[in-house]
């Protein structure tokens, strides 16, 4: 068996940018729902009686830089400044105008987060993948791999899902984890085959020494000696939900600003766990009681006002746009 030197990867997102994302949430709310299922709820601090949007936005355009490129075309990007418009060019052009099915903003979302808060380096770029800004990557919306013990790793496959109310106010939530789950059993179903195989293929891409490339295909194809050291790999899920909370009701005018905040917290704390039942049940039901799974929702604002409505559809637009560089979408 290799030796394996430390860390057999690092995480892509540089130390500034996951201390940056990071402070743009309260403190987060970690409930373990099952014995390998946790939800770790992450509400963005409320600025003049909203959630930190333009922070977001802010820096996940800033984190999309190491979401699309391999470390080692990151590492050549930072090495070479003078050449800083090119790479954000090609980083931008990677990410597709902005339509009604975008959902390439939930997946930085989940790579922000699985590299900020759990600690688990990505393994690869798929976005590299794409041969123009209007193909989808199919398969999972990331892989990253999260060590657990001195021989224990979990090579974790993401799903990003955000969805708005549909059929009636507080659908949001329960409409997401259902898609999620939907989609994740369907990796399981199909064995994982297609994503193990992609991982493989793109290792060479990372910025990986002899030694590194050696430790982690242990890792990935781990052997069957079965011996006291020998190296664990177990499949684990990362999962992303941004749902929707309806606040048009709220009269803000007659309203302090402290309890506006402490009202939209209190308001996006209990959708999430109104569907605690509802999470384990799918866990049940699909068959995914033997994988670890990393829950993350973040919950997002919806107001009317006159005719004009603003909610996660707009929220998922305006991030493409951001992302993508193509402008406020109409």
């Amino acid at each position: 068996m290799t030796q394996l030197p430390e860390p057999v990867l690092p995480l892509s997102l540089l130390a500034s940018n996951r201390a940056q994302f990071n402070a743009l949430f309260y403190d987060p709310i970690t409930v373990a729902l099952q014995t390998k299922t946790n939800l770790h709820v992450h509400v963005l601090r409320v600025q003049n009686g909203n959630f930190d949007l333009p922070g977001l936005y802010r820096e996940l355009k800033n984190n999309s830089v190491a979401y699309v490129l391999s470390r080692l075309n990151y590492r050549k990007a930072l090495e070479d400044p003078g050449r800083l418009m090119e790479v954000a060019e090609k980083v931008q052009s990677q990410f597709r105008i902005p339509d009604e099915k975008a959902g390439e903003g939930g997946e930085v979302i989940l790579y922000s987060l699985l590299e900020g808060h759990l600690g688990a380096p990505k393994v690869l770029s798929k976005m590299e993948l794409k041969t123009s800004s209007d193909h989808y990557v199919y398969g999972s919306d990331g892989v990253h791999l999260l060590r657990t013990d001195d021989n224990s790793y979990q090579l974790i496959f993401g799903e990003s899902k955000m969805y708005g109310d549909s059929g009636g106010v507080g659908t949001s939530a329960k409409l997401g984890i259902k898609a999620a789950f939907k989609s994740v059993g369907h990796v399981h179903d199909e064995g994982f085959d297609f994503d193990t195989w992609l991982v493989q293929s793109e290792l060479l891409k990372e910025e990986l020494d002899d030694e590194k490339l050696a430790a982690l295909s242990d890792i990935l194809l781990p052997s069957s000696g079965g011996g006291d050291d020998e190296i664990k790999k177990h499949n684990a899920f990362g999962i992303f939900i941004g749902y929707e909370v309806d606040v048009s009701d709220m009269k803000v005018e007659d309203m302090e600003l402290d309890d506006i905040e402490t009202e939209l917290r209190k308001r996006a704390t209990d959708a999430i766990a109104a569907q605690h039942d509802l999470i384990k049940q799918e866990v049940i039901d699909r068959g995914l009681g033997v994988y670890p799974i990393h829950l993350y929702a973040i919950p997002f604002a919806k107001r009317t006002i006159g005719s004009k409505v603003h909610g996660i559809m707009q929220i998922r637009m305006e991030l493409a746009a951001q992302l993508g560089n193509h402008g406020a979408p109409n």
